[in-house]
């Protein structure tokens, strides 16, 4: 099994790293990697699934040493390698191209492949310390350094995981519900008390607090704030959220709701294809729409800034007609 498992994982590399260094030339397999990429988000939990059950078994075994479970362990730690092989090799397609925060991504990535590099090595350890042949004494020091890395294995896949999830659903994805006393603890920025105590008596800076803000955070920062950007548009930076990122057009034009694309791309019928947020990720509720219109005429006041400090691009001139 570890011969096999060893063979797979060489000719995984073997067949799709070309392919993959072919993605970044504009190659064959970049018309497969919308397919493909998101498929990481399923396997990456085989994995977990395999050294925990692994570590499990071991802790049966601590507790019945004469059981013979070692084959066992060696079995998950085998399908834990082959799965993680394919976990970090679709990983690198979800991420091909995509609008993530690069250095939230450089870590994920070299925390994913730390875990494949050491499941290896917990596998080998843990076949040489129990391989079964004529005369072989017991092997205690491989024993204690599978154990020390089979440990070291899940805490690894915590902290990936951890990244992971810091791409996906953003860093404070965990805390954004928290009571206050909490967030105070573990937020960089201070909490306000409330929204009036940070508006410091602004009407406007307040109606975006209380009422805005709230929107974007729940609504929109988990694709278009720090940690990922698609369409190269972020909100979560006043210079930035009124431009329109890849697109020719202002999102947001100060006074003047129905020339801000913002309020275009939340009025589009479900169905759209270009619909913000997209279909499944919690449409804004009428109310919502409504908060964001009158912001935007009241002069899309932004938390610390005025809205006539903060200079968008001006949109691009449509092509003439030939």
């Amino acid at each position: 099994m570890t011969r096999l498992t060893v063979w797979l994982a060489m000719g995984l590399v073997v067949v799709i790293v070309p392919e993959l260094l072919a993605a970044e030339r504009g190659g064959g397999i970049f018309q497969w990697q919308p397919f493909l990429g998101p498929f990481h988000s399923i396997l990456l939990h085989f994995p977990i699934g395999f050294v925990t059950m692994a570590f499990l078994v071991d802790l049966f075994y601590l507790w019945r040493p004469k059981a013979n479970v070692q084959p066992v362990i060696t079995l998950m730690l085998s399908l834990s390698v082959a799965t993680t092989v394919l976990t970090i090799v679709l990983g690198m397609l979800r991420a091909s191209g995509a609008e993530y925060d690069p250095q939230t991504l450089a870590a994920h990535k070299n925390y994913g492949i730390a875990v494949g590099v050491l499941t290896v090595v917990t596998l080998v350890l843990q076949w040489l310390g129990y391989r079964e042949a004529d005369g072989d004494a017991p092997r205690p020091l491989l024993r204690g350094g599978y154990r020390v890395l089979l440990l070291g294995n899940i805490a690894l896949l915590v902290i990936a995981g951890h990244e992971g999830g810091n791409l996906t659903h953003g860093s404070n994805y965990l805390t954004k519900n928290a009571p206050e006393f909490v967030k105070a603890m573990v937020e960089e920025e201070p909490v306000a008390a409330t929204a009036s105590d940070a508006a410091g008596g602004n009407e406007q800076e307040k109606f975006y607090l209380e009422k805005v803000k709230p929107i974007f955070d729940t609504k929109c920062l988990n694709c278009h704030g720090p940690e990922k950007q698609k369409g190269k548009y972020r909100m979560d930076q006043p210079a930035i959220a009124l431009k329109g990122g890849d697109s020719d057009k202002l999102a947001v034009k100060p006074g003047d709701p129905f020339a801000s694309n913002l309020v275009r791309l939340i009025l589009l019928p479900p169905a759209d294809d270009d619909v913000m947020p997209p279909t499944g990720k919690g449409s804004l509720t009428p109310d919502e729409v409504m908060h964001v219109i009158r912001w935007i005429q009241q002069g899309a006041h932004i938390s610390g800034h005025k809205a006539e400090d903060v200079k968008p691009a001006a949109e691009k001139p449509a092509a003439p007609e030939k």
